[in-house]
């Protein structure tokens, strides 16, 4: 996804103000995929910041962790790999603090389930419309099912209501591409009669969700 990014530190060090990741850069594309390093067999996830419509790497974080979004402002915080005079690769804390270039029309975002029942559903299945519309929250909070503190996301519907349309525990950042993105993490099944409370594995697949208002009669007529 195109986002501004700015980061919080510098060699490991929290700076004074946010700086630009890259100098001298404006709008960057922001991707996290899986990366099997020369070396190491086992796939390890980074997040990537390059120039749009390049696959030139400007920025990487290993590990990254989705901290918050909120709106279209997200953090992301990971390892940073540097060089030092000697030529060693020195892992430093560093995190993102990047928004989202929503287009125009956009009003939040919309949200359709990877997994039912803890099943995976086929990606197939889920193009085309559908899926929960609304404001989409990730932030730490407390959770009394796993009974310690988590990543939580949340997705509210445009109407007002007292509880989310749904709810993740535990989450995390699986993928972003240059249009979706996914979360993944756990769903709390409430005890009901005599079945107890379940924990199963949950996910969203999370796109714009961009507002259509109705056509004019006029404009109706015009494309019969």
């Amino acid at each position: 996804m195109k986002v501004w990014a700015k980061r919080r530190r510098d060699d490991g060090v929290v700076l004074g103000a946010p700086v630009p990741v890259v100098e001298g850069a404006s709008l960057l594309e922001l991707v996290v995929v899986e990366i099997t390093e020369e070396g190491n067999r086992r796939p390890i996830k980074v997040a990537r910041l390059m120039p749009i419509g390049e696959q030139r790497i400007l920025a990487q974080l290993k590990m990254p962790t989705l901290v918050q979004l909120k709106g279209w402002k997200l953090v992301l915080s990971g390892i940073e790999e540097l060089r030092d005079d000697h030529n060693n690769v020195r892992g430093m804390a560093q995190t993102w603090l990047c928004e989202l270039h929503a287009p125009t029309a956009a009003v939040g975002f919309r949200v359709k389930d990877t997994f039912v029942c803890g099943v995976r559903v086929p990606r197939a299945s889920l193009s085309g419309t559908g899926g929960t519309r609304g404001k989409l929250v990730v932030t730490g909070d407390y959770s009394s099912a796993l009974q310690r503190h988590a990543a939580c996301a949340e997705v509210h519907r445009h109407e007002i209501s007292t509880f989310p349309a749904g709810r993740l525990i535990d989450c995390h950042l699986e993928f972003m591409s240059d249009t979706t993105f996914a979360l993944g993490g756990l769903r709390v099944r409430e005890a009901h009669g005599d079945d107890p409370q379940r924990i199963e594995r949950a996910g969203w697949l999370c796109e714009f969700d961009i507002y259509e208002r109705e056509l004019t009669k006029r404009e109706a007529r015009m494309l019969r």
